[in-house]
Parts: C-alpha cells; sequence; structure tokens
C-alpha cells in the first residue's frame, strides 16, 4: 500500500490534436457528401436500414409521450456505434479500395468489434436520460402522462407546461452535448487505431477543448441536420445520417494527428 498511485494508474499518452478554423466543420460535410454522392448505394442502404430501426422504435414506444420521447433522445445517443458502416465506407474510398455494402459490413463488423466498451458507456448515458425523461414526465403531468393516440393535441401541440418544456429541452441539451463531446472524435479514432476505449475518450474530449468553436459549430450542424431528418418523419435521416457518418471520418482525420 506503500506504492505511489502512478504505479497503479499511469495517465494514457494522447495524440497530438489539431487546431482548425471555426467553420472547418463546413469542410468535413463537404467531404462527407463526396463520400455520399460518390458511392451513394451502400450509403444509403445503410441509412435505410437506420430509418427501419427508428420507425420500429416509434411503433413499440409510440403510445406514451415520454417513453417516445427517451426512446428517441437513447437512439441519438448511441448514433456514433452506428457510424461504423460510414466510417468503413470512407476509409475503403480513400484506400482506392472497393466501397461495396458488404464491405462496408465486414469492415464494420470485424473493427466495429472495438467500440463495444464505448457503446456501454453511451448506452449507459442513454438509459440515465431515459430515467430522468421519466421523472421530468412524472413531475410535469402529477402521474401517468396521458397517451400520444389518445390526446395528441394535449401531448404534442398544446404544451401548457412551458416551464417543463424549457426544462425538458436543457436536460436533453446537456446529455447530448456530453455525448458529443465524448464521442466527436473517440468512436472513428477506436475503430480506426484499436485504441482503449479511455485514450479514445480523453483524445475526444481534448479536441474539444482545443477547438470550442469549430466543435460548437460542429454540434449545431449535426443538431440542426438531424432535426431535419425527424421533421421527415425519419426519411431525411436516409441521407442526414450517412452524411454524418462520413463527415465524422474527416472530421476524426482532420483533428487528429496520425503517427503521434
Amino acid at each position: 500500500m506503500d506504492k505511489p498511485i502512478h504505479v497503479f494508474y499511469q495517465m494514457p499518452v494522447l495524440p497530438r490534436v489539431a487546431h482548425v478554423a471555426p467553420l472547418r466543420p463546413l469542410t468535413w460535410l463537404k467531404l462527407g457528401w463526396e463520400d455520399l454522392r460518390h458511392n451513394p448505394g451502400p450509403s444509403i442502404a445503410h441509412g435505410l436500414l437506420l430509418v427501419a430501426v427508428g420507425w420500429l422504435i416509434l411503433l413499440f414506444f409510440s403510445a406514451e409521450i415520454d417513453l417516445l420521447a427517451a426512446a428517441i433522445s437513447g437512439y441519438l445517443l448511441v448514433g456514433p456505434i452506428f457510424g461504423a458502416v460510414f466510417y468503413e465506407l470512407s476509409r475503403l474510398r480513400a484506400a482506392g479500395q472497393s466501397a461495396t455494402f458488404d464491405a462496408s459490413l465486414d469492415g464494420a463488423l470485424r473493427n466495429g468489434k472495438r467500440l463495444a466498451h464505448l457503446g456501454l458507456v453511451l448506452a449507459i448515458l442513454a438509459i440515465l436520460w431515459v430515467l430522468s425523461s421519466g421523472l421530468l414526465f412524472e413531475r410535469a403531468f402529477g402521474g401517468i402522462p396521458p397517451s400520444v393516440r389518445e390526446n395528441f393535441y394535449r401531448t404534442i401541440v398544446d404544451w401548457n407546461y412551458p416551464g417543463f418544456f424549457v426544462t425538458y429541452l436543457a436536460t436533453g441539451a446537456i446529455f447530448a452535448l456530453l455525448a458529443f463531446m465524448l464521442s466527436v472524435v473517440s468512436a472513428p479514432m477506436i475503430f480506426d487505431r484499436a485504441v482503449e476505449t479511455n485514450t479514445a475518450i480523453l483524445t475526444s474530449l481534448k479536441a474539444v477543448a482545443r477547438n470550442p468553436v469549430a466543435m460548437a459549430v460542429w454540434a449545431s450542424l449535426i443538431a440542426s441536420l438531424t432535426a431535419i431528418g425527424f421533421a421527415s418523419f425519419l426519411l431525411g435521416l436516409a441521407i442526414v445520417l450517412p452524411l454524418l457518418g462520413h463527415a465524422t471520418w474527416h472530421a476524426y482525420r482532420d483533428l487528429i494527428v496520425l503517427g503521434d
């Protein structure tokens, strides 16, 4: 017990993080769009599969507004794990290899196993948000929230709880921001370099701290495009999710200095 703390735990050596211009995220979107446009079939196919998952969530949780909101939020929080197929498609294209649906799926399954620990961290975050969401709805409605199917106007349109609405959005934004900070480059980094989860997460936090303005712009773009996707009854996500997945790969390649 006389050994110093560093004998039991040593801070991992983090790679160097580049400093980027505030509007650099627009370039990531442009590069992501080029990946999508160059080979739309596999990307959109994966996007449609994720849309189908979203529809299943709507089907099973649409009866109660609190469950629906929490399920959709949880779906988004673990979104970076779904990006593995898009990371692989972008990697294959950059390497001049065949970027087919099967190839991307094989690569994602092979390399994506490394994402399990990060997925667990994001899943825990999603569960905490689901519990918090349920408590907020319970306090607002004084019991069981009304059914969306039975009273759509009251639950969606006629918001007579402005304080609850602001609190709910603010709480959700905190969870979303935390998930973003933990995974903005950690997911593609784990996928690409097989680093430890704690190293990838700390590098992600380092990237946010090094580029706060650019990361704020990037987070805003992700939120805006995702909102557009949801506004089209999830159909828009068939394009938005592949675009963001490809762009996330280019963000990682831009921010993390390889070889360090």
